[in-house]
């Protein structure tokens, strides 16, 4: 369906790597296969429907590659592809200049129209005629099914607007001619529009499916225009500028409760850890209530710390701290000049730093 930069769902789990790339399912798209299993079983055509699911799994998981394999072309790798009812995500680690994302998003649905011209080749050398596009659940060929699956992905994710492929194809253009702030908002504002209406739609008919489509398509538009502005934001800055130079930091021997009084004390919830001079790691408030709670308040901080800290240097642009925040990750940076503790970045001092941003670009 799309390529962006986003974090893994809690919702998925791993079930294969394809060309060094883990491939996810996101439960929802069980639940779309779940459902095709049942109008299989309802079905004189059982066999073919049957069929047609892992057939259509490997489609969807060959658009993606589409989208991974040249993104890593042009450099840019992809962290996983997570497969949902309306299509896979490939999560890229960079954002590609909008000349190369026009090429990304195409990459996925010409794979499906290389599928879908081999199928239907095969289809008209057996029947003598092309395959159809309008067909039934209950009546089709494994052949005519699946080559209308891969005609539906290529027009369903080429309609030029978020989170589709169409849309990307649509904000690159754009973005060769405007900032990709500016472009990014406007093709987001396409695609929630015509979620709306697919919506709409959706509750005239009845279409339960055709609404959980509109659902998909508008949280996906808004939380790619959210995230763009956000890069837009911190685009040009160094870690230097956004970091926290005045900070506690905590002893490997102190005890959590003492650090938990630090705590309670002052607005800090992150604690750099040191051996004199020498950083052994990072205490988050998470990691005092966890240790307190299994080992209680006289346990020492070296037993419950973090050593496998996220550090950047006051020189790394703060994209890239922003990309290193997930939803399962939202620890500190630790900011090093050398083996020299010179910052914080959390979170939250980031969303202040963006907030202020986005403020003084009003005026």
């Amino acid at each position: 369906m799309s390529q962006r930069r986003a974090p893994t769902s809690s919702w998925s789990f791993r079930i294969a790597t394809i060309a060094g790339i883990p491939i996810r399912f996101h439960f929802t798209f069980l639940l779309f296969m779940a459902w095709l299993a049942f109008m299989a079983n309802r079905s004189e055509e059982w066999a073919a429907i049957a069929a047609l699911i892992p057939a259509l799994f490997l489609c969807v998981v060959l658009h993606e590659l589409g989208h991974a394999l040249t993104g890593r072309r042009f450099g840019i790798r992809t962290r996983d592809i997570t497969l949902y009812p309306i299509g896979g995500v490939a999560m890229l680690t960079d954002r590609p200049k909008p000349a190369h994302e026009f090429w990304i998003a195409l990459a996925g649905p010409a794979v499906n129209v290389v599928i879908a011209i081999v199928l239907g080749s095969v289809f008209f050398a057996m029947n003598d005629r092309l395959p159809s596009l309008m067909f039934s659940v209950e009546k089709f060929s494994f052949l005519e099914g699946l080559f209308a699956a891969n005609m539906m992905l290529v027009i369903f994710n080429m309609i030029p607007a978020f989170p589709m492929d169409g849309g990307r194809v649509l904000r690159a253009l754009l973005g060769m001619r405007m900032p990709l702030a500016r472009a990014t908002k406007i093709a987001g504002t396409i695609g929630q529009i015509l979620a709306i209406l697919f919506g709409f739609v959706g509750l005239l008919t009845g279409h339960i499916f055709l609404m959980v489509i509109a659902l998909f398509v508008f949280l996906g538009a808004q939380q790619e225009v959210m995230a763009t502005v956000g890069i837009s934001l911190v685009t040009g800055y160094r870690v230097a500028d956004a970091m926290m130079t005045r900070f506690r930091v905590v002893a490997h021997m102190d005890t959590l409760g003492a650090v938990a009084k630090i705590l309670l004390e002052g607005a800090q919830q992150d604690f750099p850890v040191v051996f004199g001079e020498e950083v052994q790691g990072l205490l988050t408030r998470e990691d005092i209530v966890r240790g307190m709670a299994a080992e209680g308040k006289d346990a020492y901080v070296a037993g419950c710390m973090r050593r496998d800290f996220k550090r950047l240097t006051p020189d790394d642009p703060l994209e890239q701290a922003l990309n290193s925040f997930t939803q399962h990750d939202r620890s500190p940076v630790l900011v090093m000049h050398g083996d020299q503790l010179v910052g914080i970045l959390t979170t939250e001092n980031l969303a202040e730093f963006m907030m202020l941003e986005q403020a003084r670009s009003r005026t």
